[in-house]
């Protein structure tokens, strides 16, 4: 089985901390689909300001400004320099497939055309057509624990509850975050201050695990467990409310 990831920009953060994971667990990826998607992080910015001025109508503009003031004393959890240039020392000789939007019909053909593969995503949505391609699977990283924390802001939302940060792997499929889960492990969380901060941090030990995750999928030490679900609807999370986060910042400075 041919191992893969898919990108928009081969700087994107996300997908520069998954590929190094994997090549940490000795993985070199057989491809990397790069795709066009200005137009689509365009109309989906666009839409998201609409939706965030028809809510709220700048109603926590406090927190807004607070958060923009405070920037600047956010330490980054990114890759060390010396990891920067592993990866783009792969890159350098990488198979590096330039391609249209990721859900097109000339891209679902070249996926088609790899035969049996294991794909680290950062494309955004996926459509029908690609989730149904027999030879793929598709895989997410989620910053929090599944099903309990599935949707928007979930990192904040689990602050909001008190609970445990985790990291999950899970196939991408047509609900979102309702995928077979492949990995999933707490992370062991520092205090921070900030949102940003645990934001920040949790994604970046969340992409951590996609090596694991591929590695123990491909030595058939892992496999696609169903999400556990209580015999109730999962629950949902949407994006946090301004007033909310602004509460929940207060209380992680302890102010």
């Amino acid at each position: 089985m041919k191992t893969g990831l898919t990108t928009h920009s081969l700087s994107n953060k996300d997908f520069r901390e998954q590929l190094y994971s994997m090549l940490q667990q000795g993985i070199k990826p057989d491809f990397i689909i790069l795709h066009y998607s200005g137009r689509y992080r365009f109309s989906k910015a666009s839409g998201f300001i609409k939706k965030v001025l028809k809510q709220y109508k700048l109603k926590s503009l406090s927190y807004i400004l607070s958060r923009s003031s405070n920037a600047a004393s956010v330490p980054s959890y990114s890759l060390s320099t010396e990891a920067e240039k592993e990866v783009d020392n792969f890159l350098s000789s990488a198979k590096i497939i330039p391609a249209n939007g990721i859900n097109s019909a000339s891209t679902i053909a070249l996926i088609k055309g790899m035969g049996y593969a294991i794909i680290a995503c950062n494309s955004g949505k996926l459509n029908g057509s690609v989730l149904s391609l027999s030879n793929a699977i598709f895989l997410n990283v989620h910053a929090s624990k599944l099903p309990a924390y599935r949707g928007m802001n979930n990192v904040e939302w689990a602050l909001w509850e008190n609970q445990d940060m985790y990291g999950t792997i899970h196939r991408i499929s047509k609900g979102i975050d309702e995928g077979d889960i492949l990995l999933q492990e707490k992370i062991e969380t520092p205090k921070l201050q900030t949102i940003t901060e645990y934001r920040q941090f949790s994604f970046f030990k969340s992409n951590e695990l996609m090596g694991k995750a591929v590695t123990g999928y491909l030595d058939k030490k892992l496999s696609f467990v169903k999400q556990e679900i209580s015999g109730k609807p999962l629950d949902q999370y949407y994006v946090m409310h301004p007033i909310l986060k602004e509460y929940l910042a207060k209380k992680l400075t302890g102010r």
